[in-house]
């Protein structure tokens, strides 16, 4: 379906009158591809490699689209507030913090508002505390059977499993601290003694007089700052219920109340054309970035194949009979499994080009034009050289050149090297670094 569409959408960019060439017909990406692939149609090759990365935009731009669409919906439907009331967290699950918007005829507000977890009511608390009490009696014990023979260490444990009670305990302390570890080793007889537990919920309560002089505000608060004051106090005064009111007008003015929207959808909406271009641009990096992983694949293959071809010519055979073993066998590696290497698959297009009919003259420096690169030239130069006027030189020739290959090769090593060596140069110093804190921490730590 994808590739329907952006063939479809191809052929409408090719139909406009004034058609976007950066994009249909990039002479950069036309170059790379013909450096990659000489052996292809090339302006069949662009156009179905501009039709993938349409058809890969395009369906980015139609998850990203779907997707904002549904973010959108959920998150009108986490906005809305059903019948003016926010639901309270159980007891337990701590308060959260919620911006509504407040919206009248005239004018939209923001209020922010912390909803604390629910409270329990006296009546509840009165009810559990009896329960936990029971609970409290089998619990600490430990290891003694019953509470008219202590003789182990007992268990008074601070919580209530199940429970929203802190448990503060009571003792002599000459018997039993506040942990239930006996403190006599032994005794001349039973001694009766007082352990209180008291359990506690939400915060105590404490009295601190302070006499205050209240005058009116020079500044009245606005509806918004009115809003904030008398939502806070319904949060304060409605903690024991599950749901919290909120108020349906203010003075003369309804309000119509929902949470605040986040916006996630438009905000991926918007990012999803740009994410798409950096995509279709990218993959042009891509491609160039195989342009030149194969000029330095060539480059490293360059000395072997001319040493071989020195040492095969050396030995006898002609130019086209060095370069046919070379490249066959290089074929019959390939067909194994070993990777594919650029070099050798252009002497294999040069060997057909003559199976064609092509003169070797014609074919060597097409090989050398094709290949971009410098030594590659040199090279073919030197072979059509050969062919049209003879030298009985090209075996030591072609020695000198792979010499100097070789060397080249290894300053290139060495460059190589130098590089990788200053990429490593950043994590070194953050492991210095953090050997340094390792060792300099411990030592403050003990001297302070």
């Amino acid at each position: 379906m994808g590739g329907k569409f952006a063939n479809w959408l191809y052929q409408k960019l090719e139909f406009i009158q004034k058609k976007p060439t950066r994009i249909l017909y990039n002479s950069a990406v036309r170059e790379d591809l013909q450096t990659l692939e000489p052996a292809c149609n090339i302006s069949g090759r662009q156009k179905e490699y501009i039709i993938q990365k349409l058809s890969l935009c395009s369906m980015i731009v139609v998850c990203g689209v779907v997707m904002s669409v549904i973010m959108w919906i959920n998150d009108k439907m986490e906005t809305r507030i059903v019948d003016n009331q926010i639901v309270r967290s159980e007891y337990g699950d701590g308060e959260r913090s919620v911006l509504l918007v407040a919206e009248d005829m005239e004018h939209r507000y923001e209020i922010p508002l912390t909803v604390s977890e629910r409270c329990y009511s006296q009546e509840e608390l009165m009810q559990m505390s009896v329960e936990a009490t029971a609970v409290l009696e089998t619990s600490i014990l430990g290891e003694n059977q019953s509470f008219d023979r202590i003789e182990y260490d007992m268990e008074l444990i601070s919580k209530v499993v199940g429970y929203p009670f802190a448990v503060e305990w009571h003792t002599d302390e000459q018997y039993l601290d506040d942990t239930g570890h006996l403190m006599q080793d032994r005794l001349v007889s039973p001694v009766l003694t007082e352990l209180t537990a008291v359990l506690s919920c939400d915060s105590f309560e404490s009295e601190h007089n302070m006499t205050v002089k209240i005058y009116s505000k020079a500044v009245q608060p606005g509806i918004e700052a009115r809003l904030t004051k008398q939502l806070s106090a319904m949060e304060a005064e409605s903690r024991e219920q599950y749901n919290i009111i909120l108020p349906s007008k203010i003075e003369d003015r309804t309000i119509q109340w929902s949470y605040k929207r986040s916006w996630n959808g438009l905000l991926l909406l918007g990012a999803t054309p740009v994410l798409a271009i950096l995509i279709y641009y990218g993959k042009d990096k891509d491609l160039h970035r195989q342009v030149v992983d194969r000029k330095e694949q060539m480059c490293m293959d360059y000395p072997e194949i001319v040493s071989s071809l020195a040492l095969l010519i050396g030995a006898g055979m002609t130019v086209p009979n060095a370069w046919n073993k070379i490249a066959k066998d290089y074929r019959k590696r390939r067909d194994e499994g070993n990777r594919k290497r650029f070099a050798y698959e252009e002497m294999l297009l040069a060997i057909y080009e003559m199976e064609n009919g092509v003169v070797q003259v014609k074919a060597y420096e097409r090989f050398g034009r094709r290949c971009r690169i410098p030594s590659y030239n040199k090279l073919s130069t030197m072979l059509s050289q050969n062919i049209r006027k003879g030298a009985a030189n090209l075996p030591q020739l072609l020695k000198e050149e792979a010499a100097e290959a070789f060397e080249e090769r290894k300053h290139a090593a060495r460059k190589t090297g130098e590089k990788a060596g200053t990429k490593l140069l950043v994590p070194m110093m953050l492991l210095l670094g953090i050997t340094m804190v390792i060792i300099m921490v411990p030592a403050l730590t003990s001297y302070l």
